[in-house]
């Protein structure tokens, strides 16, 4: 699950030209530095049996004409870069013929390992039948390691649009694999008489001709776990993932999302048998089976959310309740019936039964996060702009709650999401809420031009959370940095303040704000303020004048509050709140729509 409080956002880092760029070609071994980029390929390159060759962070490796990257047999790469300093793997024009040829690992030493890099706009093509495989890596009796990647824009003229396997086993992990397509199988990934272990990477928007948008598999064993496989494309079967040839994957604790196909959108599975266990399948689409099709084989479904009814203990078969499903942001919330209804033999963290889905809800501390909008769409203008809304953090367990509060942004074009800010510690007491209302955001006019996400989140930084909640907002096109091209320390760093805390920052007046949302369908909610300690009676009435709810009658301390009010039970119309604090009294109007 993913408040708002604060705002930063990242560009990729784009490598300006230098002056003492090095053409390279033939064999290559030793160390690439950065100080010596960028790396011009003007030719073949190849790394030599039993050679290493190291590319240190930083380095840009251009590629002049459409050129291999051979890893020969026993041969070591090791191109590993930063999270904030990557390396880059990029050809110098999209033209066709001449983007580069990929990086081909053949009998290639196991200890070869690409991480923090990009690749990008590879082309598997050629004369020779296996020159047409695998558009950014090709992996041929080879395993190396593969982590922390965005390979993007790659393609194959037969299979595997960005990653080829072939009698090997590489580790695919914590990758963004995009918009790679192959006239073949496998738009993300291909892999064939191979077992790689494919775990937390974001494989979206890529496409193929035949079988498995995201990936193909056909014999042996892959591992497939805790992906996002969203939005992926095959012409044929399998828009997600396609099991083929007596293939018998282990699938479990993805989320497989909007992906389509002729058949089978999410998975389909032909003489196969895939093990299919905590996943997410939803919104896929296809004209037979939009989530599963079986055309022969014999998959195991269990304890999965599937769209239509999940396999499960009660076969429950309502709103699954995810944080952000079109931000493809797929934990639970507190209300989810998929809470307690997974495989009733596990256990998850917080002790409970397991949860469905890939992800669980930590039931041992019970608290809410929400951030409120003040207007939608939000559209910040090429000059940069303010975003405005409420924010606030709820309490909903029997105890006092320390929890982090952090946020995060999906800026465009960067392959995972960036971490804005972080207090730890923040103490709530039982019942109690922290609210801020009138909150903003300067978004500068230098941020990049697209769609942007702004996750917040409570609970134990930086994995166990407890909740979360998130607002859209898109930024024009606006200025650049000099070079013409956005800087990641230009962008670092634009918000800075302290946690709003209820000592330091209690209201100096009482006031009550309008619900949201409004108009509203069964459920909105009421924020107000008190100045001290007070009485407080918070009532609904209808157009008649009649009362037909009491949401707050007690003695409350000063502070920010926040009320739900659930009015699944009165018909549509016009209502008013009325809060009435010691000697002050406020109405508002609101409106339901059912």
């Amino acid at each position: 699950m993913r408040i708002a409080l604060t705002l930063l956002l990242a560009a990729v880092v784009l490598f300006p030209l230098m002056a003492n760029a090095i053409d390279v070609s033939g064999d290559q071994w030793g160390t690439w530095t950065k100080e010596n980029s960028p790396y011009n390929v003007v030719g073949e390159i190849r790394v030599p049996p039993e050679s290493t060759l190291v590319i240190e962070p930083g380095v840009l490796v251009d590629f002049q004409g459409h050129y291999k990257f051979i890893v020969d047999s026993l041969a070591t790469l090791l191109a590993v870069g930063t999270e904030s300093d990557s390396i880059f793997f990029t050809c110098d024009t999209l033209a066709n013929p001449d983007r580069w040829h990929g990086i081909r690992f053949i009998h290639a030493d196991s200890n070869s390992q690409i991480s923090y890099c990009r690749l990008e706009y590879g082309m598997a093509t050629g004369s020779d039948e296996w020159d047409r495989y695998g558009g950014a890596i090709f992996c041929y009796f080879s395993s190396p390691v593969i982590t922390y990647n965005a390979i993007c824009g790659n393609w194959a003229v037969f299979d595997g649009g960005a990653i080829f396997c072939s009698y090997s086993s590489p580790t695919v992990g914590n990758n963004t694999i995009s918009s790679n397509y192959t006239s073949g199988c496998g738009g993300g990934i291909n892999c064939g008489f191979s077992s790689p272990a494919i775990d937390n990477n974001t494989i979206t928007g890529n496409r193929c001709h035949v079988f498995g948008g995201g990936i193909c598999c056909w014999y042996y064993s892959p591992t497939i776990s805790n992906n996002l496989i969203s939005g992926n494309f095959a012409g044929a079967e399998g828009g997600g993932i396609c099991c083929l040839l007596n293939s018998t994957p282990r699938i479990s604790n993805n989320t497989i999302n909007a992906n389509s196909a002729g058949r089978g959108g999410g998975i389909f599975c032909y003489d196969s048998s895939p093990t299919v266990t905590n996943t997410i399948l939803w919104g896929d689409t296809a004209p037979n089976g939009p989530e599963i099709y079986v055309s022969s084989g014999n998959p195991t479904v269990t304890y999965c959310d599937v769209q239509g009814g999940w396999p499960g203990e009660g076969n429950i078969d309502a709103d699954p309740m995810f944080v952000g499903p079109h931000n493809d942001d797929f934990y639970l919330r507190w209300h989810s019936p998929c809470i307690n209804a997974g495989d009733p033999s596990l256990t998850d963290p917080d002790g409970t039964c397991s949860d469905m889905g890939a992800f669980y809800f930590n039931l041992a501390v019970l608290g809410i996060v929400e951030v409120y909008p003040h207007y939608e769409p939000i559209v910040i203008p090429p000059q940069g702009g303010d975003i405005g809304y409420d924010g606030g953090v709820l309490n909903l367990s029997r105890g006092d709650l320390t929890v982090d509060i952090w946020a995060r942004a999906f800026v465009p074009g960067l392959s995972r999401p960036q971490r804005i800010w972080r207090y730890s510690g923040i103490t709530i007491p039982a019942g109690d809420s922290l609210i801020r209302p009138n909150l903003s955001e300067s978004v500068p006019g230098f941020a990049p031009a697209g769609d942007y996400t702004f996750v917040t989140y409570i609970g134990d930084f930086p994995s166990s959370i407890i909740d979360s909640s998130y607002l859209y907002f898109s930024k024009q096109e606006g200025r650049y940095t000099s070079d013409g091209r956005y800087n990641w320390q230009t962008l670092k760093g634009w918000f800075d303040g302290d946690v709003p805390s209820k000592e330091s920052g209690l209201p100096s007046h009482y006031a009550l704000s309008q619900n949201y949302p409004n108009p509203f369908n069964a459920a909105t909610s009421i924020n107000y303020q008190l100045a001290a300690d007070r009485y407080v009676k918070l009532e609904v009435y209808n157009l008649l004048g009649q009362r037909v709810a009491t949401l707050v009658e007690s003695k409350e301390h000063s502070g920010y509050r926040s009320v739900v009010w659930d009015a699944s039970t009165v018909s549509s119309g016009i209502y008013f709140y009325k809060l009435t604090a010691g000697d002050y009294t406020e109405t508002r109007s609101m409106m339901l729509v059912k």
